[in-house]
């Protein structure tokens, strides 16, 4: 065995042997092997005497060494962490994500989807020099540019993060997390304060996005707030920072008539995760009825828990109003009745109003993340439509399901005339080639 062979495998060893002693919760039976290198998202709990923040939350595991592992930021630094500073390691939303080849597109990508990648650049930088008249699509075009390291378009943002309208500043900082660039946490600050609610909401946002825990304070007072507008995005934002003390309020929003709260209660309670939520939906099912029931099976099923997949089922077959709903979900996993039912609806005449075309696109997406390949002609069918907004849910669609094969149908539109279409088409096409920005893309759209 040679010198460096018997030295790296020394050091897996090693490394393996200090990481048995880290202790992993919100998943029964994980170890940090078992996590490190996949998109998993966890926070790390620092024993008291350790000089760092008690707790880190939304990063990722990358590898382990002799005595330490290293963790990747929702920034994208690197960060290690010794063994014996840490308390444990939260499994963040309750299960582990395993590796999905899909992500790794770019790396995958034949001659022709490359081209087409390639080819929604230049067509992205063509609209970013011929927008000056229109502000949003000009932000849009430079979002994508600045992720192929144009100086100009990075430039174009940094000027208008700097202007003197808060909205505009806001706007154009959230493109440039997209980009994977840094967001002003003083501008944050003045738009937690603002009396602007839209500019408030989305500074709300963009803190849990980047990680912003100084927020806390606002964020814990806009959760009470009655407002959809402000609870709905602090809670996301505060599961998003790892906040657990926000579980009694969401086990409250859960049941709440307005949709907007309650799948945003959904979101974070599977966010946060861990046993103690688990045990929670369990005791609240058996008063609870009507959506706010289903809600508590999603977050369950989203945990990974066998009784909500059971009992998604029983939604699926006993419950014809949530059945459409519930089968998207099934579908995903290949689940025999639910596909079949999602067929049948595809090959129904149904009125072409918008609910039922997003449906129908959404059905398609189903069908095809459980392997049915036919759904393809249906992307392709609402891609040819008149419905511009359709177009755009099957731009993030495509996105969502990260196969390079679908490069192919996103062609036509990256040549659409219409900007709006064009650049919706290339930022679909990108992220199929750039797997850190589509996760940051889906990520918030949650």
């Amino acid at each position: 065995m040679g010198l460096r062979l018997t030295f790296a495998l020394v050091a897996v060893l090693a490394g393996s042997a200090g990481a048995q002693g880290v202790r992993v919760v919100g998943a029964e039976g994980v170890t940090l092997e078992d996590i490190a290198g996949t998109p998993t998202l966890v926070t790390v709990v620092i024993k008291s005497d350790a000089a760092k923040a008690p707790e880190d939350p939304n990063l990722r595991v990358v590898n382990i060494q002799a005595n330490l592992f290293n963790v990747l930021t929702s920034g994208g630094d690197i960060i290690p962490y010794r063994f014996e500073d840490v308390q444990e390691v939260r499994i963040q939303g309750g299960k582990v994500e395993r590796v999905s080849p899909a992500k790794n597109t770019a790396r995958a990508l034949r001659g022709e989807e490359k081209a087409i990648v390639d080819r929604a650049w230049s067509r992205s930088a063509e609209i970013f020099g011929a927008a000056n008249d229109n502000q949003e699509l000009k932000v849009r075009a430079a979002l994508l540019q600045v992720l192929h390291d144009d100086e100009a378009a990075f430039e174009y943002l940094q000027r208008l993060a700097e202007s003197n309208d808060l909205q505009t500043q806001l706007d154009t900082s959230f493109a440039l997390y997209l980009a994977g660039k840094e967001v002003s946490p003083s501008l944050l600050r003045q738009g937690l304060e603002s009396g602007n609610r839209e500019a408030r909401a989305l500074a709300c946002s963009l803190a849990g996005l980047i990680g912003y825990r100084d927020a806390v304070p606002v964020l814990n007072t806009m959760l009470q707030d009655r407002s959809a507008s402000y609870a709905a995005p602090a809670a996301r934002a505060l599961a998003r920072l790892g906040n657990r003390e926000i579980i009694p309020k969401l086990l409250g929003m859960i049941a709440e008539n307005n949709e907007e709260k309650g799948m945003a209660a959904v979101f974070a309670l599977t966010r946060l995760g861990g046993e103690d939520v688990i045990e929670q939906m369990k005791i609240r099912l058996r008063d609870a009825d009507g959506l706010d029931r289903y809600r508590m099976i999603l977050v369950l099923d989203s945990l990974g828990d066998p009784l909500g997949r059971k009992l998604l089922k029983g939604v699926f077959n006993e419950i014809p109003t949530l059945a459409p709903e519930a089968a998207l979900i099934l579908a995903k996993e290949d689940d025999y009745d639910a596909a079949q039912f999602l067929r049948s609806r595809l090959e129904r005449r149904e009125d072409p109003r918008i609910h039922n075309l997003i449906y129908r696109a959404r059905n398609a997406a189903s069908l095809y993340a459980g392997g049915n390949r036919q759904a393809l002609a249906v992307f392709q069918e609402l891609l040819r439509s008149d419905n511009d907004d359709v177009k755009q849910v099957v731009f993030q669609l495509v996105s969502e399901l990260a196969d390079s094969k679908l490069l192919s149908i996103l062609q036509p539109s990256i040549e659409s005339v219409e900007t709006g279409i064009a650049l919706g088409a290339c930022s679909a096409a990108i992220s199929l080639g750039l797997p850190e920005f589509r996760e940051r893309l889906l990520e918030s759209r949650q």
